[in-house]
């Protein structure tokens, strides 16, 4: 029976209805293309502020970084003085200035902030307690310092490693980002006879964490690796050209102890292994430098990794910032910054022959 009049319009109302209802297919998708990763910054700062009269200073460094919006700042340690004290009181305030942060921030100690605190100006403190104290005041758990604050994996993670928890990691777009625990006067490297139990049990912990980065940034075939620390390793010394030191230097004093030389070593032989761009930043010093450290026997530079020095005290007014974006060349570009210009200063590393 065909329907009529009424009920002929009510149907066709109702088909009309569901016509609408129906899913309509979606126009072919255009084919797939390889989006370039987004690209971000991120700050480093170190040696600030070391007296009482920088903190001033160094307030008003934060709040210009904090109002760049990077990513992340990494301080590189040195958060006080050589000979300011190490007292509990005087650490919680510099732990309370960087934590103050809206950005995330990764602390490195420094040699003045736990190996120097022996000194009798800064206390007579023993500095594997002041270090153990850094330890539980700026890393209680896995997240950074800001109010912002950021997951990063730390080597405590590994039971043999249990106290290193200022040896962190983490990935951001692409980029692998190390911080290991090497500070400076020779990487607290004693002269003294005996056993130096301390520095080689952190060269131990250092090579292993290092070593697992490498592997990691490898496997995941990373683009780069931002490799941070508080020394200077004195890439300058010609350490390229000299034979690992045994006994007898020791016992006829013919030359000193270089406590960063096992690590350079290997910064070097993992490097060579690994196809991405490599950045070393390191602190201790007023200066900026930005070169090729990494050289073979025969001193030739290693073409894909560089080095750069950042600022610190008396310099209160610059800081270093890295943008980073994968999926061009180069992958890292290093600007120097100051909190009266605007437009950053920008940087060319040094040439590689």
């Amino acid at each position: 029976m065909i329907p009529t009049g009424s009920a002929s319009r009510t149907l066709y109302g109702i088909a009309i209805v569901l016509a609408m209802l129906l899913p309509v297919a979606a126009p072919a998708a255009p084919k797939s293309r390889t989006e370039t990763p987004p690209g971000f910054t991120f700050t480093v700062i170190g040696n600030v502020p070391e007296r009482a009269e920088d903190v001033a200073p160094a307030r008003a460094l934060l709040d210009a970084i904090d109002a760049e919006r990077p990513a992340f700042v990494v301080h590189l340690g040195n958060l006080k003085g050589r000979d300011e004290s190490c007292s509990d009181e005087l650490l919680e305030a510099r732990h309370d200035l960087l934590d103050s942060l809206i950005t995330p921030v990764v602390y490195i100690p420094g040699d003045h902030d736990w190996s120097d605190c022996q000194r009798p100006a800064a206390g007579s403190f023993d500095p594997i307690e002041r270090l153990l104290r850094l330890r539980e005041l700026f890393y209680p758990d896995d997240n950074t310092l800001g109010q912002r604050a950021m997951t990063v994996m730390r080597q405590s993670d590994q039971a043999k490693f249990r106290s290193y928890r200022e040896n962190t990691r983490w990935t951001m777009n692409d980029v692998l980002f190390v911080t290991l625990n090497v500070p400076g006067d020779n990487n607290n490297y004693k002269i003294a006879g005996g056993r130096n139990g301390e520095y080689e049990d952190r060269l131990e912990a250092n090579r292993q964490w290092l070593a697992r980065a490498f592997s990691v940034a490898r496997q995941r075939k990373l683009a780069g690796m931002v490799i941070m620390m508080q020394a200077d390793p004195l890439f300058e010394d010609g350490w390229e050209r000299r034979r690992a030191p045994n006994i007898f230097d020791g016992l006829l004093r013919r030359r000193s102890h270089d406590g960063y030389l096992a690590l350079k070593r290997q910064l070097r032989a993992l490097s060579r292994d690994y196809d991405g761009a490599v950045l070393l930043i390191h602190g201790a010093s007023q200066t900026f430098v930005l070169d090729r450290p990494l050289k073979d026997e025969d001193g030739r530079p290693d073409p894909h990794v560089m080095r750069a020095r950042t600022y610190g005290s008396p310099v209160l007014d610059r800081w270093l910032e890295v943008s980073v974006t994968p999926g061009r060349t180069p992958l890292f570009h290093i600007r120097s910054r100051r909190i009266d210009s605007s437009p950053a200063q920008e940087a060319t590393p040094a040439p590689t022959q």
